[in-house]
């Protein structure tokens, strides 16, 4: 059970982002207001990727397009996104001694779609930056993939290469770790995207693979439900998984002065009981969508 101390600061850390969304969007309300809002276009400045995972469906507006893009790893929009990862609660460590403080990690994330060998891809870089928490501070491992897309009759099949880059001053046998990627996304319905996500780090010391499983729906006018960034890492030298987390996000694609913007908020619990490993934890997510409008 969630402490009454980890209720309270997720409380405040709500309130603040629920007082962050409404200061952000009041000068969009007061220009609009007394008048009929005109229709948002947005239109992606990137190569497309597969004519059915980026073209706007019959009766789609472009504000759920981005959010169903958004939410689909295969037709990630070309973005740069600030996440903010709170955990609020962990697992006693080693010794029995429980930790009795919060940590905050950034994460600055970029997407890029462009075309190659004839083909669509999604390039992704993340850079982690700890600020406070049980571990040490700092940057943390870069992780880079490329992934291109093939349409499939079931859906898209991505598959593509990941690696892992930690800082030299960083004590670890392998400073770079890479494998294989794979994702398939099956298309349900116009609102509806299942699949699964993929990763494998190989290396000195390093046999982990991630699975995250997809599964978004679109509800309209720019919102969006689905798992979020649920990450089931599996260590084959271990023999066992690393996290057992549980979520949802909620997503809103917003204009924000002709800008498309993407807030989410994502809170997610860990059962795997590993001695230090975060247990409760919220990621906000703050992402500028690059697209222009329609002249």
């Amino acid at each position: 059970m969630i402490s009454r101390r980890v209720a309270t600061r997720f409380g405040s850390h709500c309130a603040a982002a629920g007082l962050l969304a409404t200061l952000v969007a009041a000068p969009v309300h007061a220009r609009t207001a007394g008048a009929e809002p005109p229709e948002a276009t947005i239109v992606a400045e990137e190569p497309e990727a597969p004519a059915a995972a980026s073209a706007t469906a019959p009766g789609e507006s472009q504000q759920d397009e981005l959010s169903r893009r958004a939410t689909d790893p295969t037709a990630s929009p070309p973005s740069v996104a600030l996440i903010s990862d709170f955990t609020f609660d962990y697992q006693d460590r080693p010794d029995g001694i429980p930790i009795d403080e919060d940590g905050v990690e950034l994460r600055f994330q970029s997407v890029v779609p462009f075309q190659a060998w004839g083909l669509p891809n999604i390039l992704r870089v993340t850079v982690p930056y700890t600020v406070s928490g049980p571990g040490s501070a700092g940057l943390g491992d870069i992780t880079i993939f490329d992934m291109a897309v093939f349409p499939v009759p079931a859906g898209r099949f991505g598959v593509g290469l990941v690696g892992s880059f930690a800082s030299s001053a960083k004590e670890t046998d392998a400073h770079a770790v890479g494998g294989p990627a794979f994702v398939l996304l099956v298309p349900m319905s116009k609102k509806l995207n299942v699949g699964l996500f993929n990763q494998n780090l190989f290396g000195d010391g390093v046999s982990i693979s991630q699975l995250q499983p997809i599964l978004a729906y679109q509800l309209g006018s720019g919102w969006s439900l689905s798992l979020g960034d649920l990450q089931f890492p599996y260590d084959w030298d271990r023999g066992e998984f690393l996290a057992l987390p549980i979520g949802v996000q909620l997503g809103k694609v917003l204009p924000i002065a002709g800008q498309p913007m993407r807030f989410s908020i994502n809170p997610q619990y860990d059962f795997k009981d590993l001695p230090g490993a975060g247990r409760f934890s919220a990621v906000f997510t703050i992402q500028l969508i690059m697209a222009e409008k329609k002249k």
